[in-house]
C-alpha cells in the first residue's frame, strides 16, 4: 500500500458524515420497491452526477433486518460496485446501507446512503418435481425420488403462512387433505419452498413425506 493510499483510507475512517444538503455522487440502484423472500436481488452503486467519489477509500455495503441481523461486507472500490443479497420470511422491513467517502471542497467526508423496504412473504410448491408454483391445483407431486404421490384438484388456505392446508384428490387414493409445512430457502427455484408434508385419506395417512429443494 502507498503512503498516498494509506493517508486515504485514514482520512476517509474518520471523515464526519457528508451534510445532507449537499448532493450524493452515488445513489443505491437495483432495489425494487419490496423485497421478496428468498428472490435473489442486486444493489448496485451508480453516479448521479453530482460530487467527487474518493475512489480509493472503497464502500461498504449492508443488509440488516429490523432486528439488527444481517450482513455488511468492505470493497476496494466504489464505481461499479454491485451485490447480489436474499432476505428471509421474517425480520421486515430490511435496511440496505451503503457508505463511501466524497471529497468536498478540501476535506473528506463520509456518505451514508440507505433504503428501508418491506418483505413479501411468498412460499412455492414445487410441481412437476422440478419447478414452482403459488397455490398449485395440479400437478404436485411428492416423493419425485420413490412411488410418486400425485395430488390433484387442490384448493389452499393459508398459504405463504407457515403452514398451508390443501384439500383435493390423490391419484388412486380418493379425497385427500394435505398439510404442507417447513419452509426453507431453496437457490435452486429463488425462493423458499414447503418441505414437509402430511397427507390424510380416508384408507391411510402419510405423517412425514419430505420435499426436496430439486438439483440444479
Amino acid at each position: 500500500m502507498t503512503l498516498a493510499l494509506a493517508l486515504v483510507l485514514a482520512a476517509s475512517a474518520q471523515a464526519p458524515a457528508c451534510p445532507a444538503e449537499a448532493p450524493a455522487a452515488m445513489r443505491l440502484a437495483g432495489l425494487p420497491s419490496e423485497l421478496v423472500a428468498g428472490r435473489t436481488h442486486t444493489v448496485a452503486l451508480e453516479p448521479t452526477g453530482a460530487g467527487t467519489v474518493v475512489e480509493r477509500s472503497g464502500a461498504t455495503l449492508g443488509v440488516f433486518d429490523r432486528t439488527g441481523r444481517g450482513w455488511s461486507a468492505r470493497y476496494d472500490y466504489v464505481r461499479g460496485l454491485s451485490q447480489a443479497f436474499g432476505v428471509g420470511l421474517t425480520g421486515a422491513p430490511y435496511t440496505v446501507s451503503a457508505s463511501y467517502a466524497e471529497r468536498l471542497a478540501d476535506s473528506i467526508c463520509t456518505r451514508m446512503l440507505s433504503a428501508s423496504l418491506p418483505v413479501e412473504r411468498r412460499v412455492y410448491a414445487v410441481v412437476g418435481c422440478a419447478r414452482r408454483a403459488l397455490e398449485p391445483r395440479f400437478g404436485l407431486v411428492l416423493r419425485c425420488r420413490a412411488d410418486r404421490l400425485r395430488l390433484t384438484g387442490m384448493r389452499w388456505t393459508g398459504w405463504n403462512a407457515d403452514t398451508a392446508t390443501g384439500r383435493g384428490h390423490l391419484a388412486g387414493g380418493g379425497k385427500a387433505t394435505v398439510t404442507l409445512s417447513s419452509p426453507r430457502e431453496c437457490a435452486t427455484l429463488d425462493g423458499f419452498i414447503y418441505t414437509r408434508a402430511k397427507i390424510v385419506t380416508p384408507v391411510r395417512t402419510y405423517p412425514r413425506v419430505p420435499i426436496a429443494c430439486p438439483l440444479p
